[in-house]
């Protein structure tokens, strides 16, 4: 008997000194409620900061894009060295010029002619051997058929689909954020329950130690609330450690090296629209369906950018030599014009392509028009689960009240001699299994409530619920 009661004071101080730690950790954790715990998730986490430099990516192109209205000037040098100076030879002017000198003076002798025509230079250098050369060049698109505007079109739907993108990761992340916080908030009033499941198992053991000594019980029944004692311990025991394990990942999500304590309680809320005005939501605020209509938007404007090469390009061009020492007789100084460039044929790869782009249109279009059908779906079955949550804690709300009055009767009636210790253990579970289940399904209301926001594309409506909830709706 002593060993008996040497072991379970053991078990008694472990468990008192898991519970102390329980209750020191939300003070050395660091207390957050949702909305902050949301706001540090969309500062800190990578993926999301990922998408925003997704995003300035985006915006740096269009810029870039709107720099194909404006003209280009270029400014070009080159030092050259040829082989040999790039001459002209003037043997045949020798000759014609003596033939000329003869018709015109025929009084003149032929040596005065020679000696003419023989101090003629016999070679003209139009370019020396070194030479520097340098250019400002100035070319403007003025007409290019829709190029330019497809162009700048396409860079500004990208944008937009980045920021579609970003907004459809946030919601994601989001109902993330719900799960992860608010499984911690599970976890912990689970353990809360555990614990007191524990105390309440330890009373019923001391209560059958005591009975067993006054011969009012057999040695079976303490045997069994001492097992039943064990059973509670290992269960609380598990309990603190699905609690850590939720912890980390939710710090994890926010990017917090500290420990967190979820303030932000779990809530309940009946307060919720029809179905009807949610799928209205969703048709206009989805992020997948708003990224489909730029998908769509993008699919337009690749086909006009296609149609654009049956068109003419029209520009305006002009040149000036900087350096004009260099210059042979037949470079001008400076040349300014209008050019026009047109393909007449290119082996039929322009029809190929706006084909091929008709067909992206009309596809990028059929699964828009699916996905419609699909969030349609998808928004109702979220629906149905939100309402199976709400009838699940209404159900719960009685089963409550009812194995709490059961367990006190069957408590006073062991102590009395009428009941079993099974009949007690059985009283208490029962207890601790409808407040788990009550609380879990409080858990199940909040995410199908996250995620049926996050199908309509309105996440930021959680905070309303939140705030307009029912008071200590966690209570067990």
């Amino acid at each position: 008997m002593f060993d008996f009661f040497q072991n379970t004071y053991r078990q008694k101080k472990g468990l008192l000194l898991a519970a102390l730690l329980l209750m020191i950790l939300p003070f050395e954790a660091e207390a957050l409620e949702f909305d902050q715990a949301f706001s540090r998730m969309m500062a800190e986490n990578q993926r999301l900061a990922a998408a925003r430099s997704g995003i300035e990516q985006k915006e740096a192109e269009q810029k870039a894009a709107k720099g194909l209205y404006y003209p280009q000037l270029q400014i070009s040098a080159s030092w050259t060295h040829m082989n040999a100076p790039l001459e002209v030879e003037l043997g045949e002017l020798g000759t014609m010029t003596g033939q000329l000198i003869r018709t015109l003076h025929p009084d003149l002798t032929p040596q005065h002619v020679a000696a003419i025509t023989g101090s003629l230079p016999q070679h003209y250098e139009l370019q020396e051997q070194n030479f520097l050369k340098s250019d400002l060049t100035l070319s403007w698109p003025v007409y290019t058929g829709g190029k330019i505007t497809a162009a700048n079109k396409a860079a500004e739907v990208q944008l937009h689909l980045a920021r579609s993108t970003k907004d459809a990761l946030s919601h994601q992340m989001f109902s993330k954020l719900v799960r992860l916080y608010y499984g911690v908030r599970l976890a912990d009033a689970v353990v809360q329950v555990r614990m007191e499941v524990v105390q309440g198992m330890e009373q019923h053991l001391h209560q059958a130690i005591r009975l067993e000594e006054t011969g009012m019980i057999a040695l079976v029944e303490r045997l069994h609330a001492q097992v039943a004692a064990e059973e509670a311990r290992r269960e609380y025991k598990k309990a603190l450690r699905d609690a850590q394990i939720a912890r980390t990942a939710l710090k994890s999500l926010i990017a917090c090296e500290d420990d967190v304590k979820p303030e932000s309680p779990l809530f309940l809320n009946r307060n919720i629209p029809d179905l009807s005005s949610f799928i209205e939501k969703a048709r206009s605020s989805n992020t997948l369906l708003r990224q489909l209509h730029q998908q769509e938007a993008l699919a337009a404007t690749g086909l006009q950018k296609e149609k654009s090469a049956y068109k003419p390009d029209a520009f305006l061009f002009g040149t000036r030599a900087l350096v004009t020492d260099d210059l042979t007789a037949l470079e001008p100084e400076w040349a300014a014009g209008v050019g026009v460039r047109f393909t007449l044929f290119d082996g039929f790869s322009r029809s190929g392509r706006v084909h091929a782009a008709h067909a992206v249109k009309r596809q990028v279009s059929q699964l828009r028009n699916q996905a419609i059908r699909d969030i349609e779906t998808l928004v109702e079955s979220r629906y149905q689960i939100l309402m199976q949550a709400i009838e699940q804690i209404d159900t719960l709300a009685v089963s409550r009240d009812f194995v709490r009055e059961y367990l006190r009767v069957r408590t006073r009636a062991f102590e009395e001699g009428f009941a079993t210790s099974l009949d007690v253990v059985d009283a208490e579970l029962a207890l601790s299994k409808v407040q788990i289940t009550h609380l879990q399904a409080l858990f199940d209301f909040d995410l199908a409530l996250a995620r049926l926001l996050e199908a309509t594309g309105n996440i930021s409506d959680f905070e309303y619920y939140r705030e307009h909830a029912e008071k200590e709706a966690e209570l067990p």
